[in-house]
């Protein structure tokens, strides 16, 4: 998750897909570009594209997000990559997100942080 610098409260990295660009390539960009994380020869999936209430959007424009989905296989230390906010994102953290309430509490807890209003409907339909 990164921690979002306009205020707004934790997030999933993402932003906006570029004119032409596939979103499964913007995810691994924005991933990259907002965490400093790079995931080579890993297989994305890529979820059908939903709205977001998102508090950029206006009467004449809306805001849909496409969730993007990677399973990491166990480092062999055990751990998970560094990850380091950078570009639009005040900062990045591994969270635990078993469930969408473990993820809030985790964020309130660790950050003393809240999920970006935007993502908490999609993050509470994909974490059950």
């Amino acid at each position: 998750m990164v921690e979002r610098s306009d205020g707004h409260g934790w997030a999933v990295p993402g932003g906006y897909v570029e004119p032409g660009e596939d979103p499964a390539h913007a995810a691994v960009r924005e991933l990259e570009e907002e965490t400093g994380l790079t995931l080579g020869g890993v297989s994305w999936r890529v979820l059908p594209a939903r709205y977001v209430p998102d508090p950029r959007a206006s009467d004449e424009a809306w805001m849909v997000t496409v969730p993007s989905t990677v399973h990491l296989d166990p480092l062999p230390h055990g751990g998970l990559p560094a990850v380091a906010g950078a570009d639009d994102a005040k900062r990045a953290a591994w969270v635990r997100a078993d469930t969408y309430t473990d993820l809030a509490a985790h964020l309130a807890a660790v950050y003393r942080g809240r999920v970006f209003a935007a993502h908490r409907a999609v993050l509470t339909e994909l974490l059950g």
